[in-house]
């Protein structure tokens, strides 16, 4: 691929947008926003050859604050940005149209670009505000590039939502680890001992998901959509190690695979008693050892959240 849709987009905005915007609404250029993010592989830096035959194609978006701007100033904005030019480095740009009843690109309010994310919550306030959201859809709404922000309120709201109470993460993570310690510790190794190939496998490919889901949580970051899961791991600062080892887990044979399953375990299990420094009973080198260290971690991790309230709901409250 010569260019991906980022480089693209801003090359775009950079040539049309930003001139016309800034000379023809001198007056509302600064309550203005622009940038690429949202729905689409481009946005997450996961476009290629494949992905450019459909939603490809030189665009931006344009955010405003919906008190600020009566619809009459809204509709200009609007015809002007349908007014630039609808091709660049040979690549048309399609109408503006609604995805889940808000624009891909073009001109978006603030709020109505994270209502898609949100619902009806304007911002999280409360544990369960944050527990209601989806950790793939708060992905999506911070992935991209934002260009030019002269309001500053679309960056500050993206900041909240990219900094989660740190009793959500640990509840989070609680319930993963656990979660994995009987997707892998347990329920796979019975599979095995029934000769059940099929259920070994699922719950294997269960295990692999979950483990990542571990690993951009251990990061602080929000996990991609299932089809991106794997490749996303790349863009983590740790952990990425564990990598080759989760992939191979999906392309090999299901049987024979407990000493990886243990070895991931372990190790996420050590990650998570190093990250938030409490320390892991001793066991010994064995089948199950890897099992132990995540219910383990799982149960003592929960036992540091603060928030009495959720520190005392099931361990799997928050997934």
């Amino acid at each position: 691929m010569e260019r991906s849709g980022s480089t693209l987009s801003k090359e775009y905005f950079s040539k049309f947008g930003q001139p016309l915007f800034a000379d023809k609404f001198a007056d509302l250029y600064g309550l203005l926003c622009f940038g690429l993010c949202g729905p689409g592989s481009e946005c997450y830096g996961f476009d290629d050859e494949i992905s450019r035959d459909h939603d490809f194609e030189p665009g931006f978006c344009v955010f405003y604050p919906e008190n600020m701007l009566n619809r009459r100033q809204v509709f200009e904005l609007e015809r002007a940005y349908a007014g630039l030019p609808a091709e660049y480095e040979g690549l048309k740009r399609a109408p503006v149209r609604a995805y889940g009843g808000v624009p891909r690109r073009g001109v978006i309010g603030i709020n109505e670009y994270f209502s898609r994310y949100l619902g009806e919550l304007i911002e999280p306030a409360s544990i369960d505000d944050w527990l209601y959201l989806s950790e793939e859809r708060l992905c999506e709404a911070l992935n991209g590039e934002i260009f030019v922000d002269n309001c500053g309120e679309f960056t500050r709201r993206r900041q909240l939502l990219s900094s989660p109470p740190p009793d959500v993460i640990k509840k989070r993570l609680a319930g993963r680890l656990f979660e994995i310690s009987q997707d892998g510790g347990y329920n796979y190794v019975r599979a095995l001992k029934r000769a059940d190939g099929i259920q070994a496998r699922l719950f294997l490919d269960d295990f692999v998901t979950g483990a990542a889901a571990c690993i951009y949580l251990l990061n602080d970051m929000y996990r991609p959509y299932r089809k991106w899961l794997l490749r996303g791991l790349y863009h983590c600062p740790q952990y990425t190690e564990l990598i080759p080892e989760l992939n191979d887990l999906l392309t090999s044979p299901a049987d024979g695979r407990s000493e990886s399953v243990d070895r991931i375990s372990r190790c996420l299990a050590a990650a998570a008693s190093q990250k938030y420094k409490f320390e892991l009973p001793r066991f010994s080198e064995g089948d199950s050892s890897g099992f132990d260290m995540l219910q383990s971690a799982a149960f003592m991790l929960n036992e540091r959240i603060t928030d009495n309230e959720l520190r005392n709901t099931d361990i799997l409250y928050a997934l």
